[in-house]
């Protein structure tokens, strides 16, 4: 079990106390390539706002001394007016600052994040800067001040370091919510690190938790109530008050809407559930069909001259082509290279692979926003993107309507509809399996971590990847018709 509870467990806990006690005894995961990538990207970001302090000092580990006792030590240098990843430590609470600027008598805390100033997630940073603030006042210092550093819309490719962040001062929100953090601290630590496991409930952060299925509210249990689509949460607080987790037991006076009625049934009947009017939905494809996937890359500092912070790019497609259900499939596709801006590029080779007859297979709104986006970037090309929008037909939509299967657990990502209605074919194998580690691999080509004859390699790894998500559209297709019929 961990000795200390961080900003993490913390913040878990304000959701669940139960997720965050077998957090904290749980044994640390290898993070995925993906996720290394998403780390390191905020490493970036911090390593950019501390440029903008050229006297800051970092903070480590000494001999002998911890880096929370280094963080008293520096502290009381007053020939020292700004520290790096200052460490505190409170009883059980630890946390770093990631940069503390002297404030008159006391101190400022700046908080740096990979969001944007505008961004809809506030709340949450408002928390997360909470804790550190209440965590530095329990080990005695004064915080006179609490801000974040988040990214700039105006940023672009090239900039100064300055003018990447805007300072977002949240001090007086930061104040309320310290207050009720420090009121409610003891009670979490003592819940944390009891030897029982607190009383649990269901609630909606069950959905992404690892325990639930393994050791808590889920075990045991075929299908839950959460594989319910589109559940209101007041709908999830009633059953949670009744302590009804099971699907199968869900009140008959809940009144489920008509796909939550298909995921139950699916559920106690082991079967899927396809429902009449698909036929008729299918019949709105037009031959020849062309299957449509894209991959983008969108990183938090910008790859390309002209770009913003979290751009998305679209670096390659993959489109398969038939005439009609048992003629020969042919294929096409595309790759970017990772050094340069080849949108313009995508965007005419996509208009010529496409033609102008046949519908266009997606799953998802996916690509239909990333052809709008074309499209208002080259105005010269609007008629023909707009005319490939035109033709754009969405799986994903049809299946959610008139198909349920019950290994679909509630999601219809195409991850979780393809092993359900066509096992036969799986991701498995693959170098590339999945759309974050196509989104890593291509920036670190981009970036050069990539190079030499691994840059082939990789390139020809992306290619396989984005194949596969046509083919299984193709299959899914012949799927649906054969359940149609």
């Amino acid at each position: 079990m961990k000795a200390f509870i961080t900003k993490s467990n913390w913040l878990i806990a304000q959701q669940c106390l139960s997720k965050a006690w077998f957090t904290l005894r749980a044994e640390p995961e290898m993070p995925s390539e993906s996720e290394r990538f998403r780390m390191e990207q905020g490493q970036e970001v911090g390593k950019v706002a501390r440029d903008i302090y050229p006297r800051g000092t970092m903070i480590s580990a000494a001999e002998g001394m911890t880096s929370a006792d280094v963080t008293q030590a520096r502290i009381a240098d007053v020939t020292l007016d700004t520290l790096f990843e200052a460490e505190f430590r409170a009883g059980s609470l630890i946390a770093r600052a990631d940069i503390l600027v002297r404030h008159g008598a006391g101190w400022h805390v700046l908080e740096v994040k990979s969001s944007f100033s505008d961004t809809s997630s506030m709340n949450g940073l408002v928390d997360d800067l909470a804790y550190t603030v209440m965590v530095l006042r329990r080990a005695g210092l004064q915080v006179e001040k609490a801000s974040l550093l988040l990214l700039s819309r105006q940023y672009r490719f090239g900039g100064e370091a300055q003018t990447l962040f805007d300072e977002v001062d949240k001090t007086n929100d930061v104040n309320v919510r310290a207050v009720d953090f420090n009121r409610n601290a003891d009670g979490v630590v003592q819940a944390l690190f009891g030897d029982s496991q607190p009383a649990a409930v269901l609630l909606s952060a069950c959905r992404d938790c690892d325990f639930f299925e393994s050791d808590c509210l889920g075990v045991g249990l075929t299908h839950t109530v959460l594989e319910l689509p589109g559940l209101h949460h007041t709908k999830l607080k009633r059953l949670s008050s009744l302590g009804i987790v099971d699907l199968s037991k869900i009140p008959s006076d809940l009144a489920l809407n008509e796909c939550q009625e298909s995921a139950k049934a699916a559920a106690v009947s082991g079967a899927a559930v396809v429902k009449l009017g698909l036929r008729s939905a299918l019949a709105a494809v037009s031959w020849p069909c062309h299957y449509l996937d894209f991959e983008t890359v969108a990183l938090v500092l910008p790859l390309c001259d002209g770009h913003g912070c979290h751009r998305q790019m679209l670096t390659q497609f993959s489109i398969h082509h038939r005439d009609g259900f048992g003629s020969e499939l042919g294929h096409q596709e595309y790759l970017a290279e990772a050094t340069r801006d080849c949108e313009r590029e995508l965007a005419l080779e996509l208009i010529e692979a496409l033609g102008d007859s046949g519908a266009i297979i997606v799953y998802s709104h996916f690509e239909g926003t990333r052809i709008r986006a074309l499209r208002d970037a080259f105005p010269d090309l609007i008629p023909k993107l707009q005319a490939i929008l035109d033709r754009l037909l969405d799986l994903l939509p049809i299946i959610r309507d008139y198909i349920y299967h019950p290994e679909f657990k509630g999601s219809f990502s195409i991850k979780k509809v393809l092993p359900a209605l066509v096992p036969d074919l799986s991701y498995k194998g693959l170098s590339i399996a999945d759309g974050d580690t196509a989104i890593t691999r291509f920036a670190r080509m981009a970036r050069g971590e990539i190079s030499g004859d691994a840059v082939l390699t990789t390139r020809k790894e992306l290619l396989n990847y984005c194949r596969m998500d046509t083919l299984a559209m193709v299959r899914l297709h012949e799927r649906l018709s054969e359940l149609a019929t």
